[in-house]
This record gives C-alpha cells, sequence and structure tokens, in this order.
C-alpha cells in the first residue's frame, strides 16, 4: 500500500473523512504525519530493513557517534573480527557498548585505517505524497506483507484524537499493534514481523557466547 492507500484503509476502519473540505484536509494531514511515524516506528522496533556498511577508523580512538540516518545498529566486527556487546564499565578488547543512542564505545583503540563493519537499520525518507509507497527502499523498505502493522499504529493514533478518548477507542489498536504490554511480544503486529524475520532462512538458534568470569580469563586469579 502506498500513503494513499494506507489512509484510505484507516479512514474506513475508524470512521473519519478524507477530501478536500477544511475539516478533511486537517484530518488528511494528521494522517500523512502518522504514515511516516508508523514507518519510522515499525523500523526502529524490528529488523525488516537492515544494511551494512563499512567505516574507517582513525588512530587511538575508542568513542564515535553513531550518524543520526541510522536508526538501529546490530552486529559489529573489527577488520573482519566480531566483536561482543559488553558492559560499558569494564569492556573487554574485543566488546563494544552504546554509551547513548548517539555513542557507541569500544573496548580497545582502534588503528588509523581499521575497518568497522556493521549492520544498520537507516532513516528513510518521510512520504511526501499519496504515491509514496513505504515498502521502497526510500521510504523504509517494509514489505507490502506487513503494511498491517503501519495501519494499526495509524488506528491506534488516530482513533485516539478523532474519537472519544474517554472510552480509549485507540486501546484496541495500540494492543493489536504492540500487544498489552507494549512490548511488541508475540501475537501483535510487531511480534508477527519479529517472528517472520527471525524465520526468514531457518529457525536456527543462535547461541550467545558465555560470560567471560575473571577467573577464566586469568590464570593466576586462584594463586598468589
Amino acid at each position: 500500500m502506498n500513503r494513499g492507500d494506507l489512509k484510505l484503509r484507516v479512514s474506513r476502519l475508524i470512521g473519519i473523512a478524507i477530501g478536500t473540505d477544511d475539516d478533511a484536509v486537517e484530518e488528511d494531514d494528521f494522517l500523512n504525519r502518522l504514515a511516516n511515524e508508523a514507518v519510522l516506528d515499525v523500523l526502529s522496533r524490528t529488523r525488516v530493513h537492515v544494511r551494512d556498511a563499512v567505516a574507517t577508523m582513525p588512530a587511538n580512538a575508542t568513542e564515535f557517534d553513531i550518524d543520526e540516518q541510522v536508526l538501529r545498529m546490530f552486529g559489529v566486527k573489527m577488520n573482519g573480527v566480531p566483536l561482543y556487546e559488553g558492559n560499558r564499565d569494564s569492556l573487554l578488547t574485543d566488546e563494544y557498548a552504546f554509551a547513548g543512542f548517539t555513542r557507541i564505545v569500544l573496548g580497545a583503540a582502534t588503528s588509523a585505517g581499521d575497518q568497522m563493519l556493521f549492520w544498520y537499520t537507516p532513516k528513510p525518507t518521510p512520504m511526501s505524497a499519496d504515491s509514496h509507497d513505504p515498502s521502497t527502499q526510500t521510504y523504509g523498505r517494509i514489505p507490502a506483507i506487513f503494511h498491517y502493522a503501519l495501519v494499526d499504529y495509524m488506528c491506534w493514533w488516530a482513533a485516539d484524537k478523532l474519537g472519544d478518548q474517554g472510552a480509549g477507542r485507540g486501546e484496541k489498536y495500540r494492543v493489536t499493534y504492540e500487544g498489552q504490554d507494549g512490548t511488541g511480544g508475540p501475537g501483535s503486529s510487531l511480534g508477527r514481523i519479529k517472528t517472520a524475520v527471525n524465520a526468514r532462512g531457518s529457525v536456527v538458534r543462535v547461541r550467545r557466547r558465555r560470560e567471560s568470569l575473571v577467573s577464566d580469563r586469568e590464570p593466576s586469579y586462584w594463586t598468589g
């Protein structure tokens, strides 16, 4: 569905008018904004669209700003060697941590020319016309089979604004979209996207490395 289709679906589900009269123009603008918000929310809470990138590192640095065009950042490698997410205050040399939303910290200082490879979700260009489609890479690269989540998000916020907030009209759509507890768990629209992404290739359990103890890293820990 393009932006126009999304708005039409939402207008029919919650019973609002979109058109050229004064009220309809205002509601149309509101739905336009909601459509873009929905794309950002789905992208930031799932791995439905992921790309890879390479950054060349300067010398003797351990902290870096994350570009604002990066919504989410995933697996990191340095010169082809995987790095693991660790505790910010006690990083090992093969670990990294997010000090904040726009700051990443490495456990070892970089050398000039080091190559960091990482997976990330890019920030999309906002849709500005009804013909713009969130399934295209420019506007989010959310496959059409997951556009029901965009509709649920839009209905959630539009129903509360345009209807009787006291009756909690948007709550039904919120639960459908992100689950009762808001975590996007199984059964919710976000949960179904996560499940589809995880099972895209094959259902394989990803094993994380065991937590490393001081006694494991230092043979002399028990002596002396």
